[in-house]
């Protein structure tokens, strides 16, 4: 049984350095192998993980996929309000090419289960179920104080103090999907789910609602829908940029009624996640 995570970040700043390593660093301990996708760093500042590069363990675990800009541009066309950073599109990338049986989309916020904890939960799960599991917020401020480097015993004292986390939502008023707010943090599913669905829908370039709108293709597509509330783990809280409007991912909308409410098929082509394209990676 082989695991996978998908990450798509950038480096524009927008998370700290000590961030995207504690989350890289956890999930390394926990899965067995991480896709880690660049998209539309800027020339001058490069790929983010070719500055880290020297803090993380280096065990060919990563799979690093470099979007730059002018590839970007190439395969999303010029458009000003396609946010700098395209998740779902990245997501997709990966996707087409990991061939880990239970594969995981998350953010680069999140400190994941064990190892142990993880696998144990997949030995009795369903291959024909789409799991979607709450996050537990925590300050980053306490990690620091901490120390970041004691993020396994900051993992392990929450893992005995925190609780469960429901946040019921819905986006439309017929939405039986979100689940609970933020449900696309910590997105898994074995691979022939995410196979059957053709992952995320590529149309959606901007911010929000993708990860509702997988959750009701899982349904759709005659998937089971779970959320997971009693295994924690935890999303680092944000220092700088949130949903204040200042973020560059966040000035254009995905129309949550024509992607939720409405929503009845896939529109993603047979080479969704640019399949028919050969794209490098490096390992890491």
């Amino acid at each position: 049984m082989k695991t996978a995570a998908i990450l798509v970040c950038r480096n524009d700043d927008y998370k700290e350095d000590e961030r995207i390593l504690v989350c890289l660093k956890s999930m390394i301990k926990t899965f067995d192998e991480i896709w880690f996708v660049d998209w539309n760093s800027s020339v001058d500042k490069g790929p983010l993980l070719w500055k880290l590069r020297k803090q993380i363990p280096t065990n060919k675990q990563i799979k690093h996929i470099v979007i730059d800009p002018q590839s970007a541009k190439m395969l999303l066309g010029d458009n000003p309000k396609i946010p700098p950073c395209s998740m779902s599109i990245g997501a997709n990338i990966a996707l087409r090419r990991c061939d880990a049986d239970w594969i995981v989309v998350t953010t680069i916020d999140i400190i994941p289960p064990s190892k142990e904890v993880l696998n144990d939960f997949l030995l009795k799960s369903n291959k024909n179920t789409f799991y979607t599991f709450s996050r537990r917020d925590v300050e980053i401020s306490d990690l620091e104080e901490m120390g970041f480097n004691k993020w396994e015993e900051f993992r392990d004292k929450n893992n005995k103090i925190s609780q469960p986390r429901y946040f019921p939502t819905k986006v439309t008023p017929n939405d039986n999907y979100s689940i609970f707010n933020c449900c696309g943090d910590f997105q898994l599913a074995h691979k022939d789910v995410w196979m059957n669905i053709k992952g995320f829908e590529e149309e959606m370039l901007y911010a929000c609602f993708t990860d509702t709108n997988i959750q009701k293709k899982a349904v759709l597509n005659g998937f089971d829908l779970k959320p997971i509330f009693n295994i924690p783990l935890y999303h680092l809280s944000h220092k700088g940029m949130g949903n204040d409007g200042t973020s560059p991912s966040k000035q254009y909308y995905n129309d949550a009624w024509d992607w939720v409410e409405w929503f009845e098929e896939s529109r993603n082509t047979d080479t969704w996640g640019f399949s028919d394209i050969e794209i490098e990676f490096e390992v890491f």
